[in-house]
């Protein structure tokens, strides 16, 4: 990537982290509100997704992780298949916890 390219590239995800982070959750909010067990899930994955997004941009920018180099690609797959796997996982979780019926109390 040219230094050119590099110099407009960091202003501009450092000022649209810095709007995401400010508006995202008060979004979340104004849409599902504070009780929504779905508001969490939303704010931790969105967050989550966005920064592990960004360590990711930051890996292959940086020729950390090279596609088609020994076992990078491998790598690469799997750090993206986990979060992928924790993020249904969890979704899975709440929405069972939400829809089977469950017969607490003392009887």
């Amino acid at each position: 990537m040219s230094e050119k390219k590099l110099n407009l590239l960091v202003p501009g995800l450092v000022l649209f982290t810095l709007v995401f982070v400010f508006y995202y959750p008060r979004f979340l909010i104004s849409q599902f509100g504070l009780e929504n067990p779905w508001t969490n899930y939303l704010y931790m994955y969105g967050f989550g997704g966005y920064f592990f997004s960004l360590g990711l941009l930051l890996i292959t920018k940086t020729k950390s992780c090279v596609f088609g180099r020994g076992r990078d690609t491998k790598w690469f797959v799997i750090l993206c298949g986990g979060f992928l796997w924790l993020l249904t996982m969890h979704a899975v979780w709440i929405y069972l916890a939400l829809s089977i019926p469950f017969k607490g109390g003392v009887s």
